[in-house]
């Protein structure tokens, strides 16, 4: 089974970082980056257009041969996409990178978005897939200059796609990869400041920003005594969300102010001194940005501190639950949330997986939201490489990859969906967004439980209307 010491021990980080399968046994990721592949696909749509509507999408496809098959027959993955083969991409190599929190305080989402791309690596070739081979960068916890060097070590590496994390870095490697073109998605830190960008992907509603509405709607329509407000935020994302968007949402729905906006590093694991500051603004509400270990050290220091009232995050991970202990239980958060109990049949097949290759991982034994999102974007590769074959085209082409998401970017997901009908999830042509199905989640005993839908609103309309059924 795979562990993260084992990761740690084999991988080679920094400038030094290889193939993830020569570490861990697994199918790799991705596609030698040729000279061709620094056209803009937007430049090569017409040209390749014909592959994804030649292919149509596999969303659909998948949804019906779920219905047929399921997580208990056999090959799984097989039953939703379909037979392997040449056509499936049998055959062919796609050299791919991730640029990760290998080391740092946020090492927790490198291990997880790691595990995630790995098993869907290794899902795909067994079933007569493309072999995906991964090469594992690190940014160190988001540290720009670090993410650099590495990219540009992948892209040099030959790799045609890649899988980022986090705001700051994946904002800075931008000109890199399009220069390079290399196929990016990110599924964790998205920003504002990455939407709109060719070949640079989101497959994560866009962090702390299109939740906000819904979750303040929900604070409003559950205090509606409510009026002054707390914010807690870190520099490396959900900035503008900090500085602008809550307080414009928070005085459209209470007519209230803000009475504290507090920033931290990021990593930070003593929170007393913020804590103090927080609790003698006396807000009727606090919602905070941070992530990872920092939520945890942070919502036991504001309870520590003495303060009871609500508290809205943007993200639960197990880990920060741990170091919060009981503190947890009762807190708010808003985000896409994947569950693991979602009957969806690829769900249900992704966790069985995650369980038989990683139930004996000490840090992360269940898949989580994270490891979804990473673990989905490589089949959208895959979906990808499916369709440019079909038309007649290169799989080791990122500009006629991306042409093909251009041409349709509705995919199969692990998230939404019945116990019959896979999910879909659709990717924004314009902006590079996505849409995913959003909540309010609390706490209870350590378990995150759904109170309420929420959706992504435009901005100016009403927050109230962010909140599904009223």
């Amino acid at each position: 089974m795979y562990e993260w010491s084992h990761y740690m021990n084999g991988l080679r980080v920094g400038r030094k970082a290889i193939a993830l399968t020569a570490v861990v046994g697994l199918a790799a990721l991705a596609a030698a980056c040729s000279s061709g592949s620094s056209t803009s696909s937007e430049a090569t749509a017409a040209a390749s257009a014909a592959a994804s509507t030649a292919a149509s999408t596999a969303a659909s496809a998948g949804a019906s041969a779920a219905a047929s098959g399921g997580a208990s027959s056999g090959n799984c993955i097989n039953d939703i996409f379909g037979p392997g083969g040449p056509e499936a991409g049998e055959g062919v190599t796609i050299p791919a990178g991730m640029l990760l929190a290998v080391t740092g305080q946020g090492s927790f989402f490198g291990h997880v978005m790691s595990m995630g791309a790995m098993l869907a690596a290794k899902q795909i070739k067994e079933a007569g897939g493309m072999d995906y081979q991964i090469t594992v960068g690190d940014h160190k916890s988001g540290d720009v200059p670090s993410a650099l060097t590495e990219t540009k070590k992948l892209i040099s590496d030959g790799i045609e796609v890649l899988q980022t994390s986090y705001g700051a870095p994946s904002e800075a490697i931008i000109p890199l990869i399009q220069e390079g073109g290399v196929l990016t998605f990110n599924g964790g830190g998205s920003s504002p400041a990455q939407l709109s960008q060719d070949f640079l992907w989101m497959n994560r509603m866009v962090y702390a920003e299109d939740p906000n509405a819904g979750a303040l709607a929900w604070i409003h329509k559950t205090y509606p005594d409510a009026k002054n407000l707390a914010l807690i935020g870190t520099m490396e994302n959900g900035v503008g969300t900090f500085k602008e968007t809550a307080p414009a949402n928070w005085k459209a729905l209470t007519g209230g102010q803000i009475v504290a906006a507090e920033q931290h590093d990021v990593g930070a694991t003593d929170f007393k001194a913020l804590a103090q500051k927080i609790k003698a603004a006396n807000p009727d509400a606090v919602m905070t940005f941070s992530f990872g270990d920092d939520l945890g050290y942070q919502v036991k220091a504001l309870r520590e501190a003495g303060y009871t009232g609500p508290i809205m995050m943007d993200e639960f991970t197990s880990q920060a639950a741990k170091i919060a202990g009981s503190a947890y239980d009762g807190v708010n958060f808003a985000v896409d949330f994947y569950s693991t109990d979602n009957p969806n049949p690829w769900n249900q097949c992704f966790v069985e997986a995650w369980k038989a290759e990683y139930g004996d991982d000490k840090v992360q034994p269940v898949p989580e939201y994270y490891s979804s999102n990473y673990y989905e974007q490589v089949f959208i590769v895959w979906d990808l490489v499916k369709r440019v074959i079909k038309a007649g085209g290169d799989p080791n082409d990122a500009a006629q990859l991306q042409a093909a998401l251009i041409a349709d970017p509705t995919f199969p997901s692990v998230y939404g969906g019945t116990a019959d009908v896979v999910g879909s999830v659709t990717l924004d042509k314009t902006d590079h967004s996505i849409s995913k199905p959003m909540g309010v989640f609390e706490v209870q005993n350590g378990t995150p439980k759904l109170l309420q839908e929420i959706k992504k609103i435009k901005a100016g309309e009403d927050p109230n209307t962010a909140l599904v059924g009223g």
